[in-house]
């Protein structure tokens, strides 16, 4: 199987574990549908949220979350790249919808119109077994369920409706708009005013909402967000810092090997040794 076609995971709720990452993944973007069976708790950009099972919950890119409740959590976990499901208009479509990218929310969630068990054999049945298949068989197997998923998704979600209702004009609302957009765009566009033309408003009022919620201005919410993924490429890939570079959209790769010194202290090269040592000692 070729690399972009394997860049997909589908595991049991109870197996997945917050650092860990397939061995496929080299800090792509991740796109990540859970599947919970049980009523469990999602935390999310300090945000917690209770969720009943039985529904499907899409997290766009650059999310990180973590799973709590009680007990062990029955499901699934659904996490794919865009260059694996991205195969024609309608995938772009798809993944590029409100079901990820929700200007107003976090994370998106429907109810599950296929019941439990039909929904567990289809994973079961379908997708457990795509390990012994024919590789070219097993990706188009994989991405038409996901598709599915997706096509259900959607279906389910009124986003007529919810247009029509505006948007969500708080400043708590419009900072978490901000934040998406920024983890969307930030490869082609880190500009304050960008973003504030995105959000029709003025670039002082975008500073000023950052500055009431997180108390700091719009361009270092920027700059914070940039680095974070920044760091992940570093510490979660083999890729070099001309690759990482390449890939977090600097045109050069001096500029960001400055802008991890002068941000976090340290050069790239440096970081990266220092998380894997001590996730060495950790391990041991």
């Amino acid at each position: 199987m070729d690399s972009k076609a394997a860049e997909f995971e589908i595991i049991p709720l109870k197996e997945w574990q917050q650092k860990r990452f397939p061995h496929w993944y080299h800090g792509q973007d991740l796109f990540t549908i859970l599947v919970p069976f049980d009523d469990i708790e999602i935390r999310l950009a300090n945000d917690s949220f209770c969720m009943e099972g039985n529904t499907l919950i899409f997290i766009g890119p650059a999310k990180d979350f973590t799973l709590s409740g009680s007990g062990t959590p029955n499901g699934y976990l659904i996490r794919f790249t865009s260059r694996f499901y991205e195969r024609s208009a309608l995938d772009r479509t798809l993944i590029n919808s409100g079901l990820f990218f929700d200007s107003e929310r976090l994370l998106k969630t429907v109810k599950s119109r296929i019941k439990q068990e039909e929904m567990k054999m289809q994973i079961i049945g379908n997708i457990q077994g795509y390990p012994s298949r024919n590789a070219a068989v097993t990706s188009l197997i994989v991405h038409n369920f996901i598709e599915s998923v997706l096509l259900q998704g959607i279906w389910e979600t009124d986003f007529d409706k919810e247009l029509s209702r505006g948007t969500d004009s708080t400043v708590q609302g419009m900072a978490n708009r901000f934040s998406i957009l920024v983890h969307k765009h930030y490869k082609e566009n880190c500009n304050v005013k960008f973003y504030a033309d995105k959000l029709h408003i003025t670039p002082r009022k975008l500073t000023n909402l950052c500055t009431e919620v997180w108390n700091k201005t719009a361009k270092n919410a920027i700059i914070d967000i940039v680095l974070k993924e920044a760091m992940r490429y570093i510490e979660h890939t083999d890729l070099s810092i001309s690759q990482i570079s390449y890939e977090m959209g600097f045109s050069e790769e001096s500029n960001f090997r400055h802008f991890i010194k002068k941000h976090s202290g340290s050069n790239p090269l440096q970081y990266r040794e220092r998380m894997r040592t001590a996730s060495d000692a950790y391990a041991h």
